[in-house]
């Protein structure tokens, strides 16, 4: 082939690509604008702006409305029509920003030129010469950069605006989406709300002065308030009530009364949308779940399963709760100098997964960000309840098997060794399974999770709906791997639907302006475990109110519950996870940061999280016992068949099979077994730790962190890279529990 012809060739080539691609570039910019335009029907030109998105709450059994909010920010703030307010309102905002808006078609070319004169001598962009229509669109549909690409098509769409809609219903849109700054964290839009703010007063009740006060804030809304820059804020008002003079909108008399009025401000506040952390991941969700477009569209219905008194004792419960733990203990406070202490609460109807309640921290003006879903910490002793729950599944354990609470020594990887301790740092000899649970202890359960294996516990605790899959590590019952509050909760609603899993969430339906059904939530549930484990594991769970480290929570009335407390090693994290049969709650405290709140789960969070369930109905039914289980009189302290001469008796519960054969030892010979192997002292876990002794344990959590990390990379590499060793586990059946129960003994 001779070189003209292949130069030929790739021309061609060439000119085919830059054709095909401009081809497809305007196949692009078409589609977007068609969408634009398909927002601009949805958004502005057929006034559904006007009609307000409904909420329902699905708590009951028939939906109840909780509130109507307007736009596609949801705000409370309801619409301002234009034949409510004066004239000289609207006419003030036309004044400040776009005198020829009533003549022009969307765009003003003497605008243009101007703004044009002005950006070459600036050598950029330095004016737009935005009408109200072009600034409507922008604010609507586009970004905020400054580009002549977005400025194209801002014009393109602000003409197509203009031929749909009237100027009257173009300003009112206006006037009702114009960005006027902020306000304690929350953006200020439109003409009602800067006139509660500002004037504490309706626009309809606005004097001239007034509106071009207002009106004078959109150049720089966050700069020149009449509340920072009051001179300058005064000289702007006085310079559009002339303009408005100019162009015959305001006699020569009204304006010399206007220019006279001093600017006196009545500040008042914006009104506020409430449940705003509800509401903040309901949006969330409809985005993830339904589509983003739901968002935009405005006159919906939508369901969800927020209970909203429960959702006020939430927020109640956290803010207060967190106050009183600041005045009790003066380290918090110092503490929260640096970043305020948190609370968290979340609350799941078990039977469907609807959440009920959502508070994602204390003060959603300082902070949007929500704790229950996108922040992950450590669960603490809230997990030992899977590693539990393994070993009763496994039948290798039951609820009175004794476990040796003396101290241990793991080895990891590389000679290095790994001591967990006890809260109060002392050890009690031999006690029941079910004393460990209750009291939280932690050197029995990591005996207990070695014995079973390690990676049973993980593949158990895996099978609950947790994002992130657990490593077997030998810390691993003590909670130390990350979680969401979410997901933490959504496991715990296995116990009281025996052995069912749902996953929470909070959108149940949208239906339309006609009634239609256009999206439903499928409840997703998941059988975990089997009725007979879990109804075993939730009597462990009874305990732990009952006798173990959340006993407390009787006082508050609540004695028909079932949970698990939860303090970190470190005790940066304090958890409660409790249920009824209709109801899970969660909650944490702490600080974003990871601070020490060198408080037990039973100090910081259960009393917010009793506070809030003692103030909401709640079901007294108890669970009733499967198929697969049976019961049985034992002596608390040995964990055998009780007789008389022993302690007790306790009523027992077991997996069918399990159940102790032997009776406990009583007269003189009893006494002094009990006396040698058994420690009859009562524990409760520590409200708080002091400051010397959290340094020493932080820095023995450190070392053991560091030592435990440095190994894991080696220990994946085993794992994966090589043949993995497996330890053959006997057959279980139906004796497996009395003959390792026998063992013991």
């Amino acid at each position: 082939m001779s070189d003209p012809r292949s130069k030929q060739i790739l021309l061609r080539q060439a000119v085919l690509a830059g054709v095909t691609l401009a081809v497809l570039a305007l196949y692009t910019l078409f589609g977007y604008l068609l969408y634009l335009n398909h927002r601009i029907s949805m958004e502005l030109a057929d006034r559904q702006w006007r009609t307000p998105t409904e909420f329902y709450s699905d708590a009951g059994s028939d939906p109840r409305p909780i509130l109507k909010l307007y736009g596609s920010d949801w705000r409370v703030t309801t619409p301002v029509l234009l034949t409510e307010i004066p004239d000289y309102v609207g006419n003030a905002f036309i004044a400040a920003e776009d005198v020829r808006f009533r003549r022009h078609i969307g765009v003003d070319p003497i605008g243009i030129l101007r703004a044009l004169l002005t950006n070459f001598r600036a050598g950029g962009i330095a004016q737009g010469g935005s009408t109200i229509d072009q600034q409507l669109i922008k604010t609507k549909f586009l970004s905020h950069e400054r580009t002549y690409r977005r400025k194209l098509i801002e014009m393109f769409l602000a003409l197509l605006l203009d031929a749909r809609m009237t100027k009257n219903d173009i300003l009112e849109a206006y006037l009702n989406e114009v960005y006027l700054g902020h306000f304690e964290g929350r953006p200020v839009i439109g003409i009602d709300e800067a006139a509660h703010l500002f004037f504490s007063k309706h626009p309809s009740q606005l004097t001239v002065d007034e509106a071009a006060l207002i009106a004078g804030i959109i150049r720089a809304p966050n700069r020149d308030t009449p509340d920072k820059r009051p001179d300058l804020a005064h000289a702007r008002r006085d310079a559009i009530l002339k303009q408005m003079q100019t162009y015959g909108w305001l006699s020569r008399a009204d304006l010399a009364e206007a220019e006279s009025r001093p600017v006196r401000l009545r500040p008042g506040a914006v009104p506020e949308t409430p449940y705003r952390y509800y509401f903040a991941a309901l949006r969330a969700e409809i985005a993830a779940e339904a589509g983003a477009d739901y968002l935009t569209r405005t006159g919906l219905k939508i369901y969800c399963g927020m209970n909203p008194n429960m959702q006020k004792s939430a927020e109640r419960a956290a803010l207060h709760g967190v106050d009183a733990l600041s005045r009790k203990y003066s380290w918090l406070r110092e503490l929260s100098q640096d970043g305020p202490l948190e609370a968290a609460i979340l609350s799941v109807d078990p039977r469907t997964g609807s959440i009920r309640a959502l508070v994602g921290g204390t003060d959603f003006k300082a902070t949007s960000f929500d704790r229950t879903t996108r922040m992950k910490r450590q669960p603490g002793s809230a997990f030992k309840t899977f590693a539990y729950l393994s070993a009763i599944e496994s039948k290798r354990a039951t609820t009175t098997t004794l476990l040796l609470d003396t101290p241990l020594k793991i080895q990891l990887a590389g000679n290095e060794t790994w001591e967990p301790h006890n809260y109060d740092e002392r050890y009690r000899g031999r006690v029941t399974l079910r004393d460990a649970f209750e009291k939280s202890l932690n050197v029995p359960t990591v005996r207990l999770a070695e014995e079973i294996g390690i990676g049973r516990v993980a593949s158990t605790a895996n099978r609950f709906g947790f994002q992130d899959r657990f490593r077997d590590i030998p810390a691993l019952p003590l909670g130390v791997e990350e979680v969401t509050m979410r997901d933490l909760t959504g496991a715990y609603t296995a116990f009281p639907n025996l052995g069912t899993r749902v996953r929470p969430h909070l959108l149940n339906a949208i239906k339309d302006r006609k009634g239609n059904t256009i999206f439903e939530e499928d409840i997703e549930s998941e059988k975990v475990i089997d009725p007979a484990p879990a109804y075993v594991m939730h009597s462990l769970l009874r305990g732990v109110v009952k006798r173990g480290t959340a006993s407390r929570i009787r006082s508050y009335g609540l004695g028909q519950v079932a949970g698990k407390t939860g303090t970190t090693n470190d005790y940066r994290d304090a958890w409660f996870v409790g249920y009824t049969t209709d109801v899970v709650t969660s909650v944490w405290v702490g600080f974003d940061r990871g601070a020490p709140l060198r408080l037990s789960s039973a100090e910081a969070a259960l009393p917010i999280w009793a506070a809030y369930m003692s103030s909401v109905p709640l079901s007294h039914r108890e669970l009733l016992p499967p198929k697969g289980v049976v019961f049985r009189d034992i002596d608390p302290e040995s964990g055998l068949l009780w007789q008389d001469g022993c302690p007790g008796p306790v009523r027992e519960v077991f997996l069918s099979g399990t159940a102790p054969t032997h009776t406990c030892p009583s007269g003189f010979f009893g006494s002094v077994i009990r006396k040698i192997f058994f420690d009859n002292k009562t524990y409760d876990e520590p409200a708080a730790i002091t400051f010397d002794q959290f340094r020493r344990w932080a820095s023995e959590i450190d070392r053991d962190r560091q030592q435990v990390e440095s190994t894991l990379n080696r220990i994946d590499r085993i794992i994966h890279g090589g043949k993995k060793e497996k330890k053959q586990e006997k057959k279980d059946d139906s004796d497996d529990g009395d003959d390792r129960y026998d063992e013991e003994q």
